[in-house]
Formats: C-alpha cells, sequence, structure tokens
C-alpha cells in the first residue's frame, strides 16, 4: 500500500501531553480517511455542475465556469459556490490544454492569534476554497477536477466537446454539454408539432405525429433527474432522430425550410452509431445531431409567424 494511504490516528493515553503536531495528525488521519471514502465509494471527476462555456470577447477569452462540486485524484472534495467568469491568457504554444479547478488552501489572515511567550502571530485557521487554471493537457494535476479541453491554435482559443472523467458510480452527465442540447431538441420539437397541429397539415398523419410527440415527452421525463449518464443521453438523442426522421420525412411540403431540414434528418438519422459503438463514436456523432437545433429554431420561429389556425 503506497504511504500517502496508510491511516495513522492518535493513540490518547492518561499523561500524555498533547502537541500541536498530534492535532495535525488527528486531522489528517479525518481527512485521509474521508478522501479514501470519497475516492472508492464515488470516483473523481464532476460531481455536480462545473460546467464550461468559453467565450471569446475581441481579443480576450473568458471562461464561464457553473456553480458545482467535484472530486478530485486524491479524494478532495472540490467546491465552487457560486458561478464566476475566469479571464484566459492564450498560451503561447499551440496544442491541446485542459482547465482544471484546483483545491486552494492558504492561513486565514482574518484569526491572527498570538504564539505563547512571544510577540509573534499565526493564523489560526486554514480557508480552503478553490481557483481554476489551465495547464498542457499532458500534465497531470492529482489536486484539481478537470473541467473541459481546450484547443490552442494561432493565437485563437476553441472548447474541445469531449468528456471530462465524472464522478459516481456510472460515467455521469447530468449537468454537462451533452443533456442541455438534448433538452432543446425536445423543447423546439414540441413548439414545431403544436403549430402544425393547428393546422390541417397532419389530418392524414396523427399515427406519425402522435408516436414522435411521445417519444418527446417520454425522453422529457426521462431527462428530469439530474445523473443521466453519458450513454442514456445518446441512445435518447439516437431514438429521437429516428422518431423525426419517420415524422419529417412524410410531411406534406410546408415550408421551405421544412424540406430542406429533412434532408439533414435522413443524414443524421442514417449515421446513428450501433448500440455497441464506443462513446467516442457516438459523441461525434452527437456533433451532427447538435447542429439540426439551429435549424430547427428558424422554422419553429418562421411556423410562430405563418402558420393559420385551423377552423
Amino acid at each position: 500500500m503506497k504511504d500517502d494511504m496508510l491511516l495513522r490516528r492518535l493513540h490518547p493515553f492518561e499523561g500524555l501531553a498533547l502537541t500541536a503536531r498530534d492535532l495535525l495528525d488527528e486531522q489528517t488521519y479525518q481527512r485521509k480517511n474521508l478522501h479514501r471514502h470519497n475516492l472508492y465509494l464515488h470516483g473523481y471527476g464532476i460531481v455536480q455542475g462545473l460546467q464550461v462555456e468559453l467565450q471569446q470577447k475581441k481579443k480576450h477569452y473568458v471562461a464561464i465556469i457553473q456553480a458545482g462540486y467535484g472530486i478530485t485524484r486524491m479524494g478532495q472534495g472540490v467546491l465552487l459556490s457560486e458561478a464566476v467568469a475566469v479571464n484566459l491568457e492564450v498560451p503561447k504554444k499551440d496544442g491541446e490544454y485542459m482547465l482544471w479547478l484546483f483545491h486552494v488552501e492558504a492561513p486565514d489572515e482574518t484569526d491572527m492569534r498570538p504564539v505563547f511567550d512571544t510577540n509573534e502571530k499565526k493564523a489560526a485557521r486554514i480557508r480552503e476554497s478553490c481557483a481554476p487554471r489551465l495547464h498542457p493537457i499532458d500534465q497531470d494535476q492529482p489536486d484539481a477536477v478537470a473541467l473541459c479541453r481546450i484547443n490552442v491554435r494561432l493565437g485563437r482559443m476553441v472548447q474541445v466537446l469531449l468528456p471530462v472523467p465524472r464522478a459516481g458510480r456510472q460515467a455521469r452527465a447530468a449537468e454537462s454539454y451533452l443533456k442541455p442540447r438534448v433538452v432543446e431538441f425536445i423543447r423546439i420539437n414540441k413548439k414545431v408539432l403544436t403549430n402544425l397541429f393547428r393546422t390541417a397539415l397532419l389530418s392524414e398523419l396523427d399515427l406519425g405525429a402522435l408516436g414522435f410527440y411521445s417519444a418527446l415527452v417520454s425522453a422529457e421525463f426521462l431527462l428530469i433527474e439530474e445523473g443521466t449518464s453519458d450513454r442514456v443521453l445518446y441512445r435518447t438523442a439516437g431514438s429521437l432522430i429516428t422518431y423525426a426522421h419517420d415524422f419529417y420525412n412524410p410531411l406534406p411540403r410546408t415550408i421551405d425550410r421544412v424540406e430542406r431540414f429533412k434532408q439533414f434528418v435522413r443524414r443524421v438519422n442514417a449515421e446513428v452509431p450501433a448500440p455497441d459503438q464506443g462513446d467516442e463514436v457516438w459523441l461525434k456523432w452527437f456533433d451532427k445531431f447538435e447542429r439540426l437545433l439551429q435549424p430547427l429554431n428558424k422554422i419553429s420561429d418562421e411556423l410562430e409567424k405563418t402558420v393559420e389556425a385551423q377552423r
């Protein structure tokens, strides 16, 4: 067993003269025991929140990090209590980088105590906090939580949409990049269907329309709970595309945008990975799934303006 995983606790006895080192050792025992519990029961990575959105403001880049909690590879919990905007300097060297959230400890200067029999004062408390920092992808940071990958090329920074470790009994994407896109796909399609139901265009497609709407509602309920696994999100998106293909493909001609959208859906549906494919294959396909959101939004907005209520 590694020395840093060995546990040594205080063994008090009558007449023992306690020192500051004894109290520190007792704290160290309790902390290591908790770290080991976190690591072996939950793993390491993001537990909840900590989504990152990289924004460019003129020549500067800002990472918006949402509040959340994670566990480092050492088992240390890291809490970001509220969202922060972090200015990122573009590294001089091109390559792939990782944005980390570090566990930080520092003396609490607000609680200074006198040292016995001296004129000196020292901080009697340690303040625990966190700090985000960018490091090359090949540099391991055991006392930090990986937030997102960022690619640097020719002075530009682009967020790389690849999963990062997530703590829990299974890989989770509860508040990750994937789930909001699936939720948005559901929301827009429900809006499109609601508008089309106000017309006579769906009179001969009741079965397909109701099937698609039922699939959207079922997926919506499935994604209510936090902790949805990446695999479930991928399969949900794949299933929704199949239903969308069966609905949009035979749809009577409505607006030109819908006709063009049919072609997009056919291609995305034709490339849905097999269930036994790995997450990397599904992630590449998910990029195509996400690209459907923009034309879907335009269809929804145009239908809002042009659809006539069914008489």
